[in-house]
């Protein structure tokens, strides 16, 4: 067994880094006749860019297997659900859907069978966004590391659930093996915008880091690449907000990105949707927008709002339901589910199908749509800054709310991944006034 670790901050290549390590010694024959890459991940998002990544490099083609730890879990712990214990089984039965089959998983690694099944496989496996491991995830991660060479990416600063402690996580990341630092910006080299993501990522003071402009009254701090201000907004304004974003789509060339740490924001929801359908004029008569844009939303969200406006009936025969969704069938997950209803009435005689069960085939279909990369969108985007993890953009609009909640520590975590999510630019409206003074801004 042989460990490498990559651990540097936002934008300084660590996919590029992993996937390079990966591709050198795949050409030094670590994969043999038969034998696959094993790249694992948290989240769906980060899988599929990672499958893309390796889908350039020709070393790999045929050759790798992308999956989250999630599906990876169920699938050894179905091939091998013979060696699973009563108590492994107890264990796994007290946690959710999610982690109950992480939890069998890891039983079974502790298994040196098992260990070497998996590696006659996957010789090689890849971890990227190794910060987001729990415990249930890096137990399958150290299950594997005794028999299997692995190779794992992780930035602790990036890891965005509030509360967990990862020094556990790093340490024993940096302690099992090679750690190799990366420090050289390779996602931008726009200054103002490095300096202001360092800032937030040390605790300091943004705007000490930027140029102070005062006009009408109003003050913005600029650096190249990077603007950050303060701008009223509130429920009979938003009207304000609107022509704040918009004009910064206007001067901004591409797509733009919209990042906020609160999509429920009624505020915000309310100025993008003027964003989306209203059009400005300058003094000079030059006009902007509108701006449409989509929300690039989590799969259960996706799912939910196709049902949103439908009155699903607790118990309901095929024929009923059918007629319910039938309107709704041009979306490819609606109609995969009355297609798998109806599989299931003519081939195992199910007549009826309770409102669980018709929502949850719905979310199946829209995360087998979002796995097999079918929900990709184009043109300008908004999303959560969660939802934009291990992404990037050319230009973001960061909307930062009074709702942001969270401890200063993980504030100043949500605002830097926001950050460090921009190529060329970015801008951070704070909505209110003498907001700059507190987390995450000094």
């Amino acid at each position: 067994m042989t460990f490498e670790f990559f651990e540097g901050a936002a934008g300084t290549g660590k996919t590029h880094n992993l996937v390079g390590r990966a591709g050198e010694l795949v050409q030094e024959g670590v994969l043999g006749e038969g034998h696959k890459l094993l790249a694992l991940t948290f989240m769906n998002g980060a899988r599929r860019r990672l499958d893309a990544r390796l889908g350039e490099n020709a070393a790999f083609r045929r050759r790798s297997d992308c999956q989250t730890f999630d599906v990876f879990a169920r699938t050894l712990a179905t091939r091998r659900r013979s060696l699973i214990t009563p108590a492994m089984q107890a264990h796994a039965a007290a946690l959710n859907a999610f982690d109950g089959p992480c939890a069998l998983a890891a039983g079974l690694l502790e298994l040196a069978s098992v260990r070497q099944w998996v590696a006659r496989s996957f010789p090689l496996v890849l971890i990227d966004e190794a910060q987001d491991l729990d415990e249930h995830r890096l137990r399958i991660l150290q299950g594997l590391s005794p028999s299997s060479r692995i190779v794992a990416a992780a930035d602790a600063f990036q890891c965005l659930h509030d509360g967990r402690d990862t020094a556990p996580l790093i340490g024993w990341l940096e302690g099992i093996g090679q750690t190799h630092r990366l420090t050289q910006p390779r996602r931008t080299q726009q200054q103002g915008l490095l300096a202001a993501a360092l800032a937030v990522r040390e605790g300091r003071d943004v705007k000490t880091m930027l140029r102070a402009n005062t006009f009408n009254k109003r003050t913005t701090w600029n650096g190249s690449g990077f603007r950050l201000f303060e701008t009223s907004a509130t429920q009979r304004n938003t009207g304000l907000l609107a022509w704040v974003i918009a004009n910064e789509i206007a001067q901004r060339q591409g797509p733009v990105v919209i990042l906020t740490p609160d999509a429920s924001s009624t505020i915000i929801r309310a100025a993008l949707n003027t964003v989306q359908t209203r059009q400005w004029t300058r003094n000079n008569g030059a006009a902007f927008g509108p701006y449409p844009h989509v929300w690039d939303r989590h799969d259960n969200e996706e799912a939910d709002a196709l049902l949103v406006d439908i009155a699903l009936p607790e118990m309901a025969p095929f024929v009923e339901l059918r007629a319910l969704l039938t309107p709704r069938a041009g979306h490819a997950a609606i109609a995969q589910t009355i297609s798998r209803m109806d599989r299931l009435r003519r081939a195992q005689g199910q007549t009826g199908f309770t409102a669980t069960q018709v929502i949850e085939f719905v979310r199946e279909a829209v995360r087998n749509r979002s796995r097999l990369g079918f929900r990709q969108q184009r043109g300008h985007l908004a999303m959560t800054i969660q939802r934009a993890k291990n992404r990037e953009f050319p230009n973001v609009i960061v909307l930062w709310p009074h709702t942001a909640t969270g401890s200063p520590e993980h504030l100043r975590r949500l605002l830097y991944n926001a950050i460090t999510r921009a190529q060329v630019h970015c801008t951070v409206i704070v909505l209110g006034q003498g907001r700059l003074g507190g987390a995450p801004f000094a």
